[in-house]
């Protein structure tokens, strides 16, 4: 994102009543002045020890930088510097506008709290925040960056911050708008952003929640942790932690990590890594991976790595739970997983490392008597690729009773390849006409190759081919009262 976005509010108010009112009326600390309209009423009560303290009615204060300040009445106390407003507060300066039922300042300290009807605007860039209790630290000569939290008051009043920013502007070019809502919103100079206690967070037609997210500006990050969920329009994505970034307008990158599930139209994802690439806000490509241990600064069991001049262990290890990838009535299992499905449709899966895809269709050929490993179709390999198709509804009109393709609805699975210690076991209705499928047994087909491609047709397998060194067996049913085929 730009620079410059929402987060710039929290530079507002840089003397917000560093005002407390000299002995004339006629002035007032740190460059700030009585303007012409208001100020009907000055009061000054002296208190034992020498404290004085001072009363405005409609205060109107005009300050250095264009700023100007505005309340229905003002306390002044000079023995703590705290200014108190108190109704119809409102803060201006070139850029921003703070308004507020009530305001204090302690300008020795640089600290303001303004609560009730409390409302920020960048007018700039159009961002703000709002409701809840703001208590805002300038940044001084002690202070080296300023900082701002907002907490809620009660659960109808969360903070919501809107931030505005042309930068990541979507191909229409209009700006992307982002919506935080937490109990507790807290910035940090111009750069960072954190939102804690059950965050929601919103932009275009995404829907995000975690339990803590925060926003870098400088490398332009949000990261959700905690329970973490992201709802798009075509997907849903949840993990322990979640990070989104947009590299380029028009680009979004997402990761998802620690139990990562994604669900889509056409398929289901699960894995401790998922990485998401979307154009447009649209998903094109996922990558799944399993946990990954870093050796390249510990070694086995979490002991420290070689010392300088030893043999290095490999810089990564992959660990935990493979990905799996549900897609119609296919399961796939690999090391890593790689999914295309360019404008969301999905075209195809790369899994690679001891891959393994298994049919749990094709029920009326399960039965009791099959031991477990023929109880689903499956194929095997070093890599397997599985290529889907637009699946296209038939449409018959009733008047002519003619026959015609309808619009594309879902995918079909074309073929199934795999490459490099290949090997299949599939099952085929018995021979035997009198076979009762889902009671009796079904035949069983196992070939193992160099290279297997399965064509598929309405679900079903249509034909096989095997490359390289081939072997396999086919198997039949016993018959009936024990006789062989």
């Amino acid at each position: 994102m730009a620079r410059r976005n929402g987060l710039a509010v929290a530079r507002l108010l840089p003397v917000l009543l560093g005002v407390v009112v000299a002995a004339s009326p006629a002035s007032a600390q740190d460059g700030c002045e009585f303007g012409e309209e208001g100020n009907d009423v000055l009061r000054q009560v002296t208190m034992t020890g020498g404290e004085a303290i001072f009363y405005v009615t409609r205060p109107h204060l005009v300050c250095e930088g264009g700023i100007q300040i505005w309340a229905d009445s003002a306390e002044a106390f000079t023995s703590t510097n705290l200014a108190h407003l108190i109704g119809s507060v409102r803060y201006e300066d070139p850029n921003r506008t703070l308004v507020a039922d009530e305001a204090r300042y302690f300008s020795q300290v640089g600290r303001l709290q303004a609560q009730g009807g409390m409302r920020i605007v960048d007018r700039d860039e159009g961002s703000t925040i709002e409701n809840g209790a703001l208590v805002y630290l300038r940044q001084t000569d002690f202070r080296d960056e300023e900082t701002m939290t907002v907490t809620a008051l009660d659960d109808e009043s969360r903070p919501r911050a809107t931030l505005s920013d042309a930068s990541d502007a979507q191909p229409s070019g209009e700006e992307r708008v982002y919506v935080v809502v937490g109990d507790r919103i807290e910035s940090r100079g111009e750069d960072f952003l954190r939102s804690t206690g059950s965050v929601d967070l919103l932009f275009d037609s995404v829907v995000a929640h975690a339990d803590t997210l925060e926003y870098e500006e400088s490398i332009d990050r949000v990261d959700l942790r905690g329970n973490a969920v992201v709802n798009a329009p075509e997907y849903d994505l949840s993990g322990a932690r979640v990070e989104l970034t947009s590299p380029e307008p028009g680009r979004r990158d997402v990761r998802a990590l620690g139990e990562a599930e994604l669900t889509g139209e056409d398929f289901v994802l699960t894995a401790e890594r998922i990485f998401l690439f979307a154009s447009d806000d649209r998903m094109e490509r996922l990558v799944a991976l399993p946990a990954a241990i870093d050796t390249a600064s510990k070694g086995a069991m979490g002991r420290p790595a070689a010392a300088p001049g030893a043999a290095l262990p490999a810089p990564t290890a992959m660990t935990g739970q493979r990905p799996v990838a549900v897609a119609q009535s296919f399961e796939i299992t690999a090391d890593s997983l790689e999914i295309l499905a360019p404008e969301e449709r999905l075209e195809r899966v790369f899994a690679a490392g001891r891959a393994r895809s298994v049919s749990t269709g094709r029920d009326s050929l399960t039965v009791e008597s099959l031991p477990d490993v023929a109880r689903s179709d499956w194929l095997e390999g070093d890599t397997i690729v599985v290529t889907f198709v637009p699946k296209v509804e038939t449409v018959v009109a009733a008047a002519s009773d003619t026959v015609s393709a309808g619009a594309p609805s879902g995918v079909d699975v074309d073929r199934i390849v795999a490459i490099a210690s290949a090997r299949s076991l599939y099952r085929l209705p018995s021979s035997d006409p009198t076979a009762v499928a889902g009671v009796d047994p079904p035949a069983v087909h196992y070939v193992v190759g160099d290279r297997i491609t399965i064509v598929m047709h309405d679900g079903d397998v249509d034909r096989m081919k095997v490359v390289g060194s081939t072997t396999g067996v086919h198997l039949e049913p016993i018959r009936p009262g024990g006789g062989g085929r």
